[in-house]
């Protein structure tokens, strides 16, 4: 009888499917395969376009669109904010932000690739900011 028993056993483990895997942490935690893309808001400054995040092997890039304008000025960089476009303004835009860059032109597709540690998925936007001056271009909710 304990033969049989241990011999049901192992039966059962083999055909047994797992109910989760746990696969290796990415750079993005994407749902259902689909990452962000949106169209930029004016806050303060002209700014039109859109962008859409692309996974490029271990590194996650920002794409602005051909189609991206934004008006001249000082000091335009490109930030990530845990704030939604609605909640930021030129005064908290840098408030917990990180840097991608500074701005590479003001039409235009361009790219912006994540630090290295850096988790899309802990940010609410992505900004056009001048930061000299404290002025919020606008951005996109992500």
């Amino acid at each position: 009888m304990t033969k049989s028993f241990f011999v049901a056993a192992a039966l059962a483990m083999t055909t047994l499917t797992p109910v989760a895997t746990i696969a290796a942490p990415s750079a993005y935690a994407m749902e259902a395969g689909a990452l962000p893309s949106g169209d930029f808001v004016r806050k303060q400054k002209r700014l039109k376009g859109a962008y859409t995040v692309e996974q490029r092997g271990d590194q996650t890039v920002i794409v602005f669109s051909e189609d991206f304008r934004a008006a001249r000025g000082p000091d335009l960089k490109v930030f990530l904010s845990p704030k939604t476009i609605a909640d930021v303004d030129g005064n908290t835009a840098v408030d917990g932000s990180v840097l991608l860059g500074e701005l590479s032109s003001t039409k235009g597709a361009q790219e912006y690739i994540l630090p290295a540690g850096v988790i899309l998925s802990d940010f609410n936007s992505v900004l056009v900011h001048c930061e000299a001056y404290s002025v919020l271009w606008g951005g996109s909710d992500l």
